[in-house]
């Protein structure tokens, strides 16, 4: 009987350390992490913390991060550690990715972060990735509740509000402050290895994106000398994988050399789009060479054909991509998580490659991940789930989803003239206004109530992520406003608008996002309307795509079911292609073959070459 009890007790600790290495990622070679006895992030385990008088151990980790992996296979697996941490924390781990609120919260500066918090959440103590004989005497150091690092003293939001510059909060921004983010990112920008910054360099596609409205509608010198310094060094440089494709997540030297080998599918989206939308303005055969040859990567590693939906990134592995002869070795692994929010941007990338080729191929693709996140990660009542695994959708209530696939629909919609998509895009974007808007500060949140805490001392990363996700939710709610008879969403973009006027400072050139957001809102926007229907729709909707006009938005209307709000927008019922700008409206444009050209004229673009 005493050896059954034995037995019965080693499958059992068997079975638990199973049922945890399930639930949680470590590195896929060997480890002892799974021996931790890790929760979940949840109320359960901070009451736990309570109860017991134990400070909370909590580790953020990502399925992509070397450093991670390093961490499991050393730290976690270190005897000494584990029994520590055993007796006397309360371990919480968190993915990294499938949870960004708690990552945004708690994130330390890097991957993997190590905090320790009190059982409310507050944080004692942050490093990132410490060895086996750092953590210990570290753990020692912090093991008592109430304790905090001496020489780290928090950092709070009124702190950083205080280094940034005093302009009026009520004050409405003008078209002076897109300049200023101008200015701001060409002092940023290294002009000899382009990117922004001195030292370690990611790429920046929101930033590029800016820079390419700006020089497509001013054709200033100074843009396209940014943007080609940059994308003609980033394409040469080490961080762009030159045997399979695709862009590493950064790079630690300043010339783009030395990346860490992560690939991201949002960063990847990114760029596709940058180049793309680069070839169409400037023609750089290089462009197109770069742009094909990401997007032939994502869809050969990222791209689910069964669920029609992409995997969210590729695990770093020096070994294997430090080779340039790689047959017969096993690739990186695949996180084969789709999340929402990289998802969206993975679908404007493709719709901005059908726009740079014409390839009907890529604008398939796009309506059908945006078909399938539609049907599998939104509902009306709930808005887009963060992510799909196994077939359930996890997480509700984060505002990058959103606002990134509602972005991604109204691309579509330009693309189609699938009123589908427009419609569920403006019920994302009253979701957005209603659950995530705060009249109070004037600022969007990041999550609608999934943190359990809100710690006194968000890090950087949170005010950073914060700062960004508002500006596309400003982007989303003005572009979305546009095609009502009136704009919903007007005095919450205006309020949001005015609060975030100082935040560009804050975190340059992620900045560069607030200057777009602005250009919706203080610039003539172009209004382009089609009346047609059935092929000679879908040809002027096609010549549309061959012509970049940033900050524009479409109408479609059928000259036989929308007779009336034709007489009523002043056309003709006669199928063409109308395009307005500062209440001044071009002829009827009719044929397909030459519209780019024209309508280049007319909006007094300067030349695309």
């Amino acid at each position: 009987m005493k050896k059954i009890s034995v037995l019965t007790l080693s499958i059992l600790l068997i079975l638990s350390q199973l049922a945890v290495a399930a639930e949680f990622r470590f590195s896929p070679r060997p480890n002892r992490a799974h021996q931790i006895p890790w929760r979940a992030w949840s109320c359960e385990a901070l009451q736990e913390a309570q109860r017991s008088q134990r400070p909370v151990l909590l580790a953020l980790s990502a399925v992509w991060c070397h450093w991670c992996h390093v961490m499991d296979e050393t730290t976690y697996s270190d005897s000494a550690v584990i029994a520590f941490i055993q007796e006397n924390f309360i371990a919480v781990r968190v993915d990294a990715d499938r949870r960004p609120d708690i990552d945004a919260l708690y994130n330390q500066g890097g991957w993997p972060s190590t905090v320790i918090l009190s059982p409310d959440g507050e944080v004692m103590a942050g490093a990132t990735y410490l060895p086996p004989d750092e953590m210990l005497p570290w753990l020692m150091k912090n093991a008592a509740v109430g304790t905090r690092e001496k020489d780290k003293p928090a950092e709070d939001e009124d702190s950083s509000r205080k280094a940034a510059p005093s302009q009026s909060a009520g004050v409405f921004p003008a078209e002076t402050d897109i300049a200023e983010v101008a200015t701001m990112l060409r002092r940023q920008h290294d002009d000899h290895w382009g990117g922004f910054g001195a030292w370690q360099k990611f790429p920046n596609p929101d930033a590029v994106d800016f820079l390419l409205a700006e020089y497509r509608q001013t054709g200033k010198p100074e843009y396209r000398r940014i943007i080609t310094i940059t994308l003609d060094r980033m394409e040469r440089g080490d961080i762009q994988d030159h045997v399979e494709g695709g862009f590493f997540r950064y790079a630690t030297r300043t010339d783009w050399s030395e990346p860490h080998y992560e690939k991201m599918l949002a960063s990847n989206a990114g760029l596709i789009r940058n180049y793309a939308i680069a070839f169409m303005l400037l023609g750089d055969s290089a462009y197109r060479k770069t742009m094909l040859k990401t997007i032939g990567y994502v869809m050969a590693n990222l791209y689910d054909r069964t669920v029609g939906m992409f995997y969210g990134s590729q695990d770093a592995d020096e070994t294997y991509y430090r080779k340039k002869d790689r047959r017969g070795l096993a690739s990186p692994s695949v996180d084969r998580t789709v999340y929402a929010d990289a998802n969206g941007r993975m679908i404007s990338a493709l719709l901005a490659v059908y726009q740079a080729t014409g390839d009907a191929q890529y604008l398939a693709t796009a309506r059908k991940a945006a078909d399938h996140i539609i049907t599998r990660l939104y509902t009306a009542d709930d808005g887009v789930y963060h992510y799909l695994l196994d077939s359930k959708r996890e997480m509700a209530g984060l505002l990058p989803d959103n606002v990134l696939v509602g972005l991604a629909l109204i691309d579509l919609y330009q693309a189609t003239g699938d009123d589908g998509y427009l419609k569920t895009a403006e019920v994302i974007a009253r979701l957005v206004a209603k659950r995530f808007f705060d009249s109070s500060k004037g600022r969007f949140m990041l999550h609608a109530g999934t943190t359990i805490v809100s710690p006194s001392a968000a890090g950087m990363l949170q005010r950073a992520q914060t700062d960004i996700t508002n500006y596309l939710a400003v982007i989303l709610l003005s572009r979305v406003g546009r095609f009502g008879e009136s704009d919903p969403f007007r005095q919450i973009t205006r309020q949001a608008l005015e609060s975030l006027r100082t935040s560009r400072i804050r975190f340059t050139p992620s900045g560069a996002c607030y200057g777009t957001a602005l250009s919706w809102n203080v610039r003539e926007v172009v209004e382009i309307s089609v009346i047609a229907d059935g092929k000679r729709r879908a040809a002027y909707l096609a010549a549309l795509q061959r012509v970049y006009i940033p900050q524009s938005f479409l109408r479609v209307y059928s000259p036989k079911t929308n007779r009336e709000r034709i007489r009523k927008a002043g056309y003709p019922i006669k199928e063409a292609v109308y395009v307005c700008r500062k209440k001044k409206c071009s002829p009827a444009f009719s044929q397909p073959a030459n519209m780019p050209q024209l309508i280049d004229a007319f909006l007094a673009y300067p030349s695309r070459r």
